[in-house]
């Protein structure tokens, strides 16, 4: 507040009747109390709320840990019949890879060599949970080329059944 407005503010006030000051005095305490009060219920109402928030995801944290051991014990699809040549074949088809494709050999009894070329990083991310949550297939080496295209990589994977 410039000093001609406290000015013109104290002159005002000392031109009013004294019954008239002390209604402003107590007004203007009237005032900052309800404000503040005002502001402490608001404070008490966003505290109340995150607490609130909080105990659900908490309640919520409490079942994800309680099955979690159902879901870790439950057992993976009964696709052991078909080769890992065969469902890498099909999953990349389903997960828009084949065209990046260059070979799936068989690495072992357990396991299959996987190559491709410029593969979008972030399809080939979503397929590799794919095969290890539907087929239980884990990454056991992983060679990664960055490409000049932007979000683009070769890779050259071995896939074992965990």
């Amino acid at each position: 507040m410039s000093s001609t407005r406290a000015a013109q503010l104290a002159s005002w006030y000392a031109a009013l009747a004294p019954r008239e000051q002390l209604a402003v005095r107590y007004g203007g305490i009237a005032a900052v109390l309800l404000l503040v009060a005002g502001i402490v219920l608001r404070l008490h109402a966003v505290v109340h709320a995150s607490e609130a928030r909080i105990a659900g995801k908490q309640a919520d944290l409490a079942y994800v840990a309680s099955v979690l051991p159902e879901l870790r014990a439950a057992p993976l699809p009964a696709d052991e019949g078909q080769s890992l040549v065969t469902v890498i074949d099909r999953t990349t088809k389903d997960g828009g890879l084949a065209m990046y494709l260059r070979g799936a050999e068989p690495a072992g009894t357990t396991g299959v060599q996987v190559r491709f070329e410029g593969a979008s990083f972030e399809a080939l991310a979503v397929w590799l949970l794919r095969v290890e949550r539907e087929y239980g297939l884990a990454v056991q080496a992983a060679t990664l080329e960055r490409t000049d295209a932007p979000g683009r990589i070769n890779a050259s994977l071995t896939l074992v059944r965990s």
